[in-house]
């Protein structure tokens, strides 16, 4: 499965550690680093992507589209 970056930006401190930990409790590989401003932090997460989008179930599909 195909894995990429994905980046949460303008994290406080507690914030970011509750995000790093949540993620490595997961098994996910993670990077924090320093934001440009130095009160921020920025989580990276090695995340697999998906090939498409969850299909809607027909209950929830309108007949005007289709």
């Amino acid at each position: 499965m195909k894995k990429s970056w994905f980046t949460h930006t303008g994290l406080t401190s507690e914030e970011a550690d509750e995000l790093v930990t949540r993620y490595e409790s997961k098994g996910i590989t993670v990077e924090k680093s320093l934001d440009i401003d130095p009160r921020l932090w920025i989580v990276s997460a090695l995340l697999p992507q998906q090939k498409s989008s969850p299909s809607t179930q027909q209950s929830l599909r309108s007949r005007v589209w289709g």
